[in-house]
């Protein structure tokens, strides 16, 4: 929708006073929009009011609007999503039975972008792999060709250690990616370094606890001390991709050419997506049911406090924080005010750092996860297509809104 000259010039007016706030981050709690520019946004997003939220009948009509790309709950996520957000679809699976864009969501570079992503588990005619239950998982790398725009994706084969069904992945400050590997029914999961160009080498990181194999690695992040946090599930025992479990369903702790690796969460039915708040000292973990189907099974993201005993980070204090209405929560990723984004059932949804309730990016049948870039893009899987979401717009660039929002090229991944 185009905006009104009058609209602008509010716009401009409100963008002006929240430049003016400390170190030019705009946090939730610090969002003031005029109403009247409430009102010449009011058709870009679905605002639900407390009139609508109370009751389940207009609740769920309102839920169920068709074209609609945002939903709005609270008005501080008006700053957020800037202007003239948008969510277009860039990338189509060959097929609608390759689930093409499921996880890891690794992106090795914002500009020009560079974006590598691990398929869902997929079976193909000629498959002959009994190990993974007839199941292959590939990897891709996303470009865009900087001449014509144009979004273009090619599978790639790794060489040197194989990494086994790979799932979720970061990125190291040396440029190369860390990705999980779930493992099969012959090999452990683990995690593994991987080099972002040809031959795209590969180097077995850490496969076992103490000597006993992980269950199903699930995703990974780094912290600014080098250590590589992780969650093990037992999903790969489900899917038929991996022996009985011998342990229990974990998150862990570990330095990377050390002997550091410590158990550092458990208690949880499927730890599935981690991630930290900017400083570091809150830790967001996704607990999912192994059944995900069921309406009453566990979908909470968890809260830790991290805390330190000697020179050593331990998680205490353990809260529940947010659970999404449709689906699981699944991977997770804070910006730099630590509001808390997270893949679910309808897309993403985001919320304060104390948990409440922003708004949401709708993504029609979900998304696993996703990746944040420069200029406030995100990038959404949604397992046979990749979309991507301007939040912020692209404004000067000088001064990208993104940045003032705190949508910057320094999200947490």
């Amino acid at each position: 929708m185009a905006l009104s000259l009058i609209g602008l010039v509010l716009l401009t007016a409100v963008l002006d006073s929240v430049i003016a706030l400390p170190n030019n981050i705009l946090c939730a709690e610090q969002a003031i929009w005029n109403s009247e520019v409430l009102a010449v946004l009011a058709d870009m997003y679905q605002r639900i009011t407390p009139e609508v939220f109370a009751d389940i009948n207009t609740f769920n009509n309102a839920s169920i609007s068709s074209g609609v790309q945002f939903q709005v709950y609270d008005d501080a996520f008006l700053p957020i999503l800037g202007d003239a957000p948008t969510v277009s679809l860039i990338l189509n699976s060959a097929n609608t039975s390759f689930p093409q864009f499921h996880e890891a969501a690794i992106l090795a570079s914002s500009n020009p972008p560079v974006l590598f992503v691990s398929s869902n588990q997929y079976s193909f005619s000629g498959i002959n792999s009994p190990n993974t239950d007839q199941k292959a998982v590939v990897i891709s790398r996303i470009t865009r060709n900087p001449a014509n725009q144009i979004w273009s994706s090619e599978t790639i084969t790794p060489t040197g250690r194989e990494i086994h069904l790979a799932n979720g992945g970061t990125l190291s400050p040396d440029g190369n990616l860390i990705f999980c590997a779930q493992g099969d029914l012959a090999n452990p999961g683990g995690l593994l370094r991987l080099s972002p160009t040809a031959p795209f080498a590969t180097t077995n990181l850490i496969n076992n606890y103490l000597g006993i194999p992980f269950n199903s690695p699930n995703d990974v992040i780094r912290t600014s001390d080098g250590a590589l946090w992780f969650t093990d599930p037992q999903f790969g025992f489900i899917q038929n991709i991996r022996p009985a479990p011998q342990l229990p369903a974990q998150v862990y702790r570990w330095v990377p050419g050390t002997t550091d690796l410590r158990v550092v969460a458990d208690g949880l039915a499927a730890p599935n997506g981690i991630g930290f708040s900017p400083d570091e000292k809150i830790a967001y973990i996704s607990d999912t049911a192994q059944n995900s189907t069921a309406p009453t099974a566990t979908k909470t993201i968890y809260a830790y406090d991290v805390v330190t005993s000697g020179s050593e980070p331990f998680l205490s204090n353990k809260r529940t924080f947010a659970m999404p209405s449709v689906g699981i929560p699944d991977g997770i990723k804070t910006d730099k005010a630590g509001n808390v984004y997270a893949g679910c059932g309808d897309g993403v949804n985001v919320w304060t750092p104390q948990g409440k309730l922003l708004g949401k990016i709708l993504v029609t049948g979900g998304v696993a996860n996703f990746a944040l870039g420069d200029n406030g893009m995100v990038f959404l899987l949604n397992e046979d297509k990749l979309f991507l979401a301007t939040l912020g717009g692209l404004g000067a660039a000088t001064q990208p809104k993104s940045a003032v929002f705190g949508i910057a090229s320094d999200f947490r991944v």
